[in-house]
């Protein structure tokens, strides 16, 4: 009988041997030898997937095992475990089932226990929910292809060991209110936001995201700069005239469902668009933000 790669990995003496930094060396993952980075699909004109998650690719085609890693921009609960559980109990829909298993207090995770019926060429056996050192929330997925799940036990054990592998790096994600430079500007960042970069192929788009908790209502914000904005302003918003980077720019407010307060504004930025959006729970924190990021200047030429 044929063996998988999965068999062979899981054989192997030291198998899981190479130390993969993920997320800007925020998590450590120990993987097997031969172990790349990978990047998932997106459509032509879409961002590239931004530098808040991560993936890693073992093997290929049907043999392949997928471990994505992804910043969750939220703040853990102060009951972590009960908030884990609560969130791993969610798994189990249909035939998929599930068990929660603690590895330390800051990581818990979910080992899948049902076999697919139709494997899918993605499926999830195992996922992390893990509480960083500064009490921001990460999570691990880790899928198998078609052949893997054809031995469901030998994935549950590649979770385990992968699982059992995961360490923190020393990498920091600032959330202190500071002063961002960015393509040429200087932003403003307000205390508690965290930055998210998008590259695109001839864009890039840079997204701030209020850390809270998870039930609780968030601001954010991001900047466009490129060709091809997505801009269509509602002739019914309110508008504020303001002052960014040496030029007028007139922002649109909108309220687009009840809770939910929006503003965009646009302008030229020499040679490309720069397309500026916010979100916010209140009119009062919207009004903040766009007095906020009407101080966006270009940055002083080093001397």
């Amino acid at each position: 009988m044929k063996r998988t790669l999965l068999t062979l990995l899981l054989s192997a003496a030291g198998a899981f041997a190479a130390d993969m930094p993920v997320i800007n060396d925020r998590l450590i993952l120990d993987m097997p030898e031969g172990a790349q980075y990978g990047m998932r699909t997106t459509a032509l004109m879409a961002a590239d997937p931004g530098d808040d998650e991560s993936l890693i690719w073992v093997g290929d085609g049907d043999d392949r095992i997928a471990v994505y890693v992804q910043e969750l921009d939220r703040l853990a609960d102060p009951d972590f475990d009960k908030q884990a559980r609560e969130i791993f109990q969610n798994f189990n829909e249909g035939d998929l089932r599930f068990e929660v298993r603690k590895r330390s207090d800051d990581i818990y995770y979910a080992v899948r226990t049902s076999t697919p019926k139709e494997p899918t060429g993605a499926d999830l056996f195992g996922s992390a929910l893990i509480r960083h050192k500064d009490g921001s929330l990460i999570r691990v997925s880790i899928l198998f292809a078609r052949n893997q799940v054809k031995s469901p036990q030998k994935c549950r054990e590649w979770v385990e060991k992968a699982i059992d592998g995961i360490r923190f790096g020393k990498g920091v994600r600032p959330s202190a209110a500071r002063t961002d430079k960015f393509e040429g500007l200087e932003i403003p960042v307000p205390e508690g936001y965290v930055r998210t970069i998008e590259p695109g192929a001839d864009f890039v788009c840079i997204t701030y995201r209020q850390r809270k908790r998870v039930n609780e209502p968030a601001s954010g914000f991001g900047i466009y700069l490129g060709h091809d904005p997505d801009v269509s302003p509602d002739p019914e918003a309110r508008k504020v005239e303001e002052t960014m980077v040496g030029q007028k720019v007139t922002w649109y407010c909108t309220e687009p469902r009840p809770g939910f307060f929006a503003a965009e504004c646009l302008t030229k930025l020499d040679e490309v668009y720069m397309h500026v959006f916010l979100f916010a729970p209140t009119a009062e924190a919207r009004d903040a933000l766009i007095r906020q990021l009407s101080q966006i200047k270009r940055a002083q030429a080093a001397e």
